[in-house]
């Protein structure tokens, strides 16, 4: 008779029914794979999330008028009625010549609300009285939606061709919307097609090895519909083009191409995916014997799978946040499986038979089991509540995350049992008197270490937190960076001349620039815009506003490789020769949308004095191409502000710029915007996510334990994770910004989910009668493997996102890796001692 018939003293609930119906249990394990690969085929792909549009762009024509009519009789009136949105984030209004121009930034919210406010806001505008001969004002709300596709279409006849492309293009069922720009629109409906009707466009390119040839051309963006497949969008867009005969001496390229961005972005975050899974089954043969690295590995594509149907589910597309959630959750969703298989192969080891042992190990542990997964998902769920755009863009992180360990939960109380009953053949813990496994040469190191601390306590506790007081010291050397640069073969090259100056003089200057990018090797095409700027193309640039003294070159290199040096030397060629123009040549950066990472807005009296002094401190602190906009009449909350701008020399942080010049500015009249404004109000939306957080996992400990204090000692573990994280910030040079502060929020989830198994097995002793030190030093051993198998795998499964996912997630897994690694040391040793200080003194039965 086989051994799982012997009747069991327990109810082993699911665990025990897959162990028991084995062939179901087949069945479902193929139908989750077939399910994640359907998912995985149907998800849409994107290179980046997406920003939520809530942004409109009021323009409001006066022929004729003076910049301060303008300002008196057109702004001044409709900024009033605009405050009166009760959803109103920010007004900000430029007041020119003949023009006003006023950007209206509501609170961040679901689509519909935003069309509704949208909606009330043309309502208010139809009860504000302008002058007689001033044109009714135009609202744009869908302007900041980037293009899927930007072609250039070139030749004589250019404007002819993309007039039938255009028309061609727009027969594609997953097509939003087709523009053109550098081509008079045969009817003006807008302020864009206004705008559209004056731009002067020329694009240079190279055919393969030649010379940049510069070529009259025309602009035609597409924007793909939500929830399609981009490359076949992509495929589409080309097959009818294929399909259109062009006039003679016309050719189109593509000088923005999303698709491709996104195939190169997930292709290479898929590469770090894989690359992690491999590392973790690794870690697992280095710990475990054959077997149970076995089960763990076939755990990951299960768990996965589940998770890809969840993802598909919740309508979560693949882009780099989304696929690195995966990677950040690889390492904790091999926890569950892990500690599962540690339980199955303890019970085989102590002469359970395998159709009871598969399933009565996690049975057992199914309490820290279940608890582990939710103090994981509390550690990083609360980052949903982040308001706005930044919630926005990382809201598929938890999202991502949240379903992975679910999933793992669910594959570690069914699937393991199954697999483990095959599988496992028993494997005694590092408890074991004698053990073939390499690690048990450290096990007397710690155990001996372990034996001097409970010696000790006060001494070790104190040490700890001394320890982490003088890691404290390393802040100080952190740069401050809100985003890094998206590391694209692109960068921008910024033109503005002085107010008033004419579209001829701004041509000259472009046609400067692009003599200089035509002598550049590296340069595969370019696409220089006079009048007015690029038509958005990545998710997170500023439009710049049509007028006769603004250009914008976008240039597109042979690799991203060739963007730093490529800037380096470009500045310091115009710098030299281009005297009469603002000529600002900069990266694209990631996050939310800054047209300069320093930017101080001055306010009240005396504003050009104040604004004198910040230039002058800017400059003094070593700023590059500090400027303002005094020249023209601006308002932010309906109060007038000059705002002065600037970057950061190449390879420089602007916030160690703004902290050596911030002593010199004003005391009053005086506001910080850019990257400072954003990393303040990040770190301020983080604390309360943390507060949340550690709320919740505090919570969870209670329910679990049954116990304040047996809960505060687990709790009193988290900090020492700090001593990692700035460790690794400082090692790393790792920039501390938004994604370096998401890090710190969850890292305290991570570390209790690793070590609360330890906690678990000290209860269990303490109920079997052990006493206190036996049991704290035995359930150490027991659990050591478990928990140095969890933690390594999170670690080493970070890895390759650290080395080759980018800047964006450098700070994040600096602060994970060195954060686990230190805080999992020190806690494998300071929990059992605090646990031993607290009973001690009474304050644990």
């Amino acid at each position: 008779m086989d051994s799982s018939s012997v009747p069991a003293p327990i109810k082993g609930g699911i665990a025990q029914f897959f162990v028991e119906h084995r062939l179901f249990g087949w069945l479902v394990m193929v139908a989750v794979l077939i399910w994640g690969w359907l998912a995985f085929q149907s998800l849409p792909q994107q290179e980046d999330p997406t920003f939520p549009l809530h942004d409109a762009t009021l323009i409001t024509v006066w022929p004729e008028a003076t910049a301060a009519q303008i300002e008196q009789e057109v702004t001044a009136r409709l900024e009033a009625a605009l405050s009166q949105l009760p959803t109103l984030e920010k007004l900000q209004s430029q007041s020119k010549d003949n023009v006003s121009i006023i950007v209206i930034r509501l609170q961040a919210d679901r689509k519909e609300v935003i069309d509704e406010h949208w909606q009330k806001t043309r309502e208010i505008l139809k009860t504000v009285s302008l002058p007689a001969d001033c044109e009714p004002p135009i609202l744009e709300t869908d302007h900041l939606r980037p293009a899927t596709l930007l072609l250039a279409v070139l030749g004589e006849e250019a404007a002819k061709a993309a007039d039938v492309i255009e028309k061609e293009l727009k027969n594609i069922p997953s097509t939003v919307r087709v523009r053109q720009l550098g081509h008079a629109p045969e009817e003006i409906t807008s302020f864009e097609d206004m705008a559209a009707a004056g731009y002067s466009v020329s694009t240079l390119h190279r055919e393969k090895n030649g010379t940049l040839t510069p070529s009259k051309s025309v602009l035609v963006a597409m924007e793909m519909k939500a929830g399609n497949i981009i490359h076949d969008f992509k495929e589409d867009v080309l097959a009818k083009i294929r399909n259109v005969t062009l006039p003679d001496g016309v050719s189109v390229i593509i000088v923005s191409d999303q698709p491709a961005a996104t195939a190169h972005r997930i292709g290479e975050f898929l590469r770090c995916f894989i690359e992690a899974v491999i590392v973790v089954v690794l870690v697992a043969l280095l710990l475990m014997d054959w077997r149970t690295a076995l089960v763990v590995a076939v755990a990951i594509p299960l768990t996965i799978a589940m998770t890809l149907g969840g993802m598909a589910a919740l309508g979560v597309p693949l882009q780099q946040i989304s696929i690195a959630a995966l990677i950040i959750s690889l390492g904790m969703l091999v926890d569950d499986p892990v500690v599962a298989s540690d339980g199955i192969n303890r019970e085989l080891a102590e002469g359970q038979p395998r159709g009871i042992a598969a399933w009565l190990g996690p049975f057992k542990l199914r309490r820290a089991i279940f608890f582990g997964t939710i103090i994981n998902i509390v550690a990083f769920l609360p980052l949903a509540l982040l308001p706005g755009d930044m919630g926005a863009f990382i809201i598929s992180l938890p999202i991502v995350i949240t379903l992975a360990l679910i999933a793992s939960r669910i594959v570690s109380m069914t699937f393991i049992p199954l697999l483990g009953y095959y599988l496992l053949r028993g494997q005694k813990g590092f408890d074991a008197v004698t053990g073939s496994h390499p690690l048990h040469r450290l096990v007397p190191y710690y155990k001996s270490a372990l034996q001097a601390a409970l010696r000790r306590p006060l001494f070790t506790i104190l040490g700890a937190y001394g320890l982490l007081a003088a890691s404290t010291a390393l802040v100080p050397f952190f740069g401050k960076q809100f985003f890094p640069v998206a590391e694209r073969n692109q960068f921008l090259v910024d033109i503005r001349l002085p107010e008033g100056s004419s579209i001829e003089e701004t041509q000259k200057v472009a046609a400067q620039i692009s003599a200089q990018l035509q002598k550049e090797e590296s340069i595969q095409s370019a696409v220089v815009v006079s009048g007015g700027g690029m038509p958005m193309f990545y998710y997170n640039l500023l439009p710049r506003q049509p007028d006769s003294n603004v250009a914008q070159v976008l240039v597109n290199t042979r690799r991203a490789e060739d963007v730093p040096a490529l800037i380096v030397h470009l500045r310091e060629i115009f710098d030299r020769e281009i005297k009469d123009a603002l000529c600002v040549v900069k990266q694209i950066e990631q996050g939310p949308a800054l047209e300069t990472p320093i930017q101080i807005e001055i306010s009240g009296d005396d504003l050009l004095t104040k604004t004198g002094q910040v230039s002058k401190a800017l400059r003094d602190a070593g700023a590059y191409k500090v400027h303002d906009d005094s020249g023209i009449l601006t308002h932010i909350n309906q109060q007038r502000t000059v705002t002065v701008k600037a970057l950061a020399p190449f390879g420089t942080l602007a916030s160690g710029i703004l902290n050596r010049a911030r002593t010199s500015f004003p005391t009053t009249g005086i506001a910080f915007g850019g990257e400072e404004r954003e990393l303040t109000n990040s770190q301020r939306e983080m604390e309360r996510v943390l507060k949340i957080s550690l709320a919740l996992i505090a919570f969870a400990m209670v329910i679990q334990f049954r116990s304040v204090m047996k809960s505060l000692v687990v709790m009193l573990t988290v900090p020492l994770g700090l001593i990692g994280a700035f460790t690794g910030l400082a090692t790393t040079h790792a920039s501390f910004g938004f994604m370096a502060l998401i890090g710190i929020v969850s890292l305290a989830g991570v570390i209790v989910s690793h070590i609360i198994v330890l906690s678990d097995f000290i209860e269990e002793e303490r109920a079997a009668g052990v006493p206190l030190e036996s049991a704290l030093m035995h359930a150490a051993l027991v659990r050591l493997r478990a928990v140095l198998a969890t933690v390594f795998a999170t670690v080493c499964g970070l890895i390759p996102l650290a080395v080759t996912g980018g800047e964006l997630w450098r700070p994040l897994t600096a602060v994970h890796i060195f954060g686990l690694l230190f805080g999992t040391v020190l806690t494998l040793v300071l929990l059992p001692v605090l646990y031993f200080q607290f009973a001690k003194w009474k304050w644990i039965k």
